[in-house]
């Protein structure tokens, strides 16, 4: 049985994905075995899922099902997600889809997932995203997320950004944001996500819970045309993924 497995939830825009992606390469890193579940079945443009390449490379299992990426209005949810409970993973990482509709796709699973001595399920947050910027906010939007998929938030994630415009003063408006809120509902705040680029500028601010330094993968590749490299790279809704 998997070891420990955490759920990412969120609403719309809010960097799921990217927290993730760096979450499970992270642990990749560390040697420990991960699979990375993407089970967003409503955004056709944001997914780990397009990502087969870089988890492969960094010896991560991906499980999606090849339904949502090439027809993505099909709520199609992989046979192997099942699987995942027994495999011998040390982490294993739900990627959800935004908002309350997304994390629906969760509530399949809830006796499953009650029977996982190591469950964590983090809560992420972006001041800067509409509907998450009070504490009354999150806290509406926390009720509708655990009543969707059936889960108990356990953690907190300060990921506020505006991404590459993102400064380290947004940092802190998210931090006193997520205090607020864990203060009010009693949960931690267990990680704050930055910019890999923004590590060094932050690194003596006192930001509540654990920083995961985040490199972006799925900014779209239009938007840095020509590459540094000269050589495109297929990322986001524009690259047909190599399943």
């Amino acid at each position: 049985m998997a070891r420990h497995i955490t759920v990412v939830l969120g609403g719309y825009g809010c960097g799921k994905t990217e927290f993730s992606l760096n979450l499970a390469l992270r642990c990749a890193g560390g040697g420990k075995r991960v699979a990375l579940v993407d089970l967003d079945i409503v955004n056709p443009f944001f997914r780990s899922g397009f990502h087969p390449g870089l988890l492969r490379r960094a010896g991560v299992r991906l499980i999606v099902s090849p339904y949502t990426l090439w027809a993505s209005d099909l709520p199609v949810v992989s046979p192997e997600v099942q699987a995942v409970f027994d495999g011998d993973f040390d982490e294993v990482i739900f990627d959800a889809g935004g908002d309350p509709v997304g994390a629906t796709a969760l509530g399949r699973y809830h006796l499953q997932f009650a029977g996982v001595e190591e469950l964590e399920v983090l809560l992420l947050v972006n001041a800067r995203r509409p509907m998450c910027e009070s504490g009354e906010e999150v806290a509406e939007l926390l009720g509708k997320l655990q009543s969707a998929s059936r889960l108990c938030v356990t953690g907190l994630v300060n990921n506020t950004n505006l991404a590459l415009e993102t400064t380290p003063e947004l940092l802190q408006e998210g931090d006193a944001l997520l205090r607020e809120v864990s203060a009010r509902t009693g949960i931690p705040v267990r990680y704050h996500g930055i910019l890999v680029q923004l590590c060094e500028a932050c690194a003596d601010m006192a930001l509540a819970g654990e920083a995961l330094p985040i490199t972006p993968y799925t900014r779209l590749g239009w938007l840095d045309w020509p590459p540094a490299n000269g050589e495109a790279e297929g990322g986001g809704a524009l690259c047909s993924p190599a399943l």
